[in-house]
C-alpha cells in the first residue's frame, strides 16, 4: 500500500505521520462503508489497524534497540518520548479525520457508519452517571491501559487496535457535542471538553503500549543482552502510566466538575 510505504520509509516527521494517519482513516471509512455496511465503524478500526501494523512494528523494534544502546545515559521519558510523539501523531490524525467525517456527513449516514461507536459513548455515559465517579473512571481507564499493554506485549503491534478504537469513540463523542452546538463552530468547545483530562489519559495509553511493545520486541530479539534492563524500563513506564491516569481522573471528576 502506498500510504503504508510512506509511513515505513519516512517516519521522522510527526506532521507527515499525522497527515498519512488521517488519510488512512478516510480511506478505511470509504472501504468499510462500501464493503461492510452492517459494521462499518468496527471494520474501519480493523482496516486502520492492519494498515498501521508494519509501521508500528518497525517503530517498536527500533525503540527496543535504541533503549539497549542508550541505556541510562538518558532519562526515562527522554528515551521514549520520540515514540510517544509517533503515537500522538497517529492518534490525532485518526481523531481529526473521523471527527470531521462525523460532523460533515448527514445524521443518517453518520448513524450507519458510527453505530458501534455511538452505542459505546452511550454506555460510557450511563456507567459514569452514578456511584463513585472518580473510582469508576479510574478503573475503566486502567482497564484500557492494561489492554493496551497486553495487546502490545502479546501481539507486538496489537495496541494500535485499542488506540484506533479509542480514537473512533473520542471522535464520535466530539462529533456529537459539536453537532449539538451547531457543527464546525462547536468543535473548539467539544475538544476542550476532553482536552484537560484526555491528554493525560491518552499519553498513559501510549506509554503503556510502548512498555508492552518493548518487552515483546526484546523477547523476539534473541540477541538481546539487556532484557532485565528493558523489563525494568517497562515496569517503570507502566507505573508512570498509572500515575497519569490518576491525574486525568482527578482533573475530570474534581477540577472540571467544580
Amino acid at each position: 500500500m502506498v500510504l503504508e510505504s510512506i509511513l515505513v520509509k519516512k517516519s521522522t516527521s510527526p506532521f507527515l505521520i499525522f497527515l498519512v494517519s488521517a488519510i488512512i482513516s478516510l480511506v478505511s471509512i470509504f472501504i468499510s462503508y462500501t464493503v461492510f455496511k452492517e459494521s462499518t465503524g468496527l471494520f474501519t478500526v480493523v482496516i486502520i489497524s492492519l494498515t498501521m501494523v508494519p509501521f508500528i512494528n518497525r517503530v517498536l523494534r527500533k525503540e527496543e534497540i535504541e533503549t539497549e544502546q542508550v541505556g541510562e545515559s538518558q532519562g526515562l521519558m527522554e528515551r521514549h518520548w520520540d515514540v510517544v510523539e509517533v503515537f500522538i501523531a497517529i492518534f490525532l490524525g485518526m481523531t481529526f479525520a473521523l471527527s470531521t467525517v462525523f460532523i460533515m456527513l448527514p445524521d443518517d449516514t453518520v448513524q450507519a457508519i458510527f453505530n458501534e461507536q455511538i452505542r459505546e459513548v452511550k454506555i460510557i455515559q450511563g456507567n459514569f452517571s452514578f456511584g463513585n465517579k472518580f473510582f469508576d473512571i479510574l478503573v475503566n481507564n486502567v482497564g484500557v491501559l492494561m489492554l493496551s499493554f497486553l495487546f502490545s506485549f502479546l501481539i507486538g503491534t496489537g495496541a494500535i487496535l485499542i488506540l484506533a478504537w479509542n480514537a473512533s469513540v473520542l471522535s464520535t463523542a466530539i462529533g456529537i457535542i459539536a453537532k449539538s452546538l451547531g457543527g464546525i463552530e462547536g468543535v473548539p468547545i467539544a475538544v476542550l471538553t476532553f482536552l484537560p483530562h484526555g491528554t493525560f489519559e491518552l499519553i498513559a495509553y501510549f506509554v503503556g503500549a510502548i512498555a508492552g511493545g518493548l518487552i515483546s520486541a526484546s523477547l523476539m530479539n534473541k540477541k538481546s543482552r539487556k532484557f532485565v534492563y528493558i523489563l525494568k524500563d517497562s515496569i517503570t513506564l507502566i507505573m508512570v502510566s498509572f500515575l497519569l491516569l490518576v491525574v486525568g481522573a482527578f482533573i475530570e471528576t474534581i477540577i472540571m466538575a467544580a
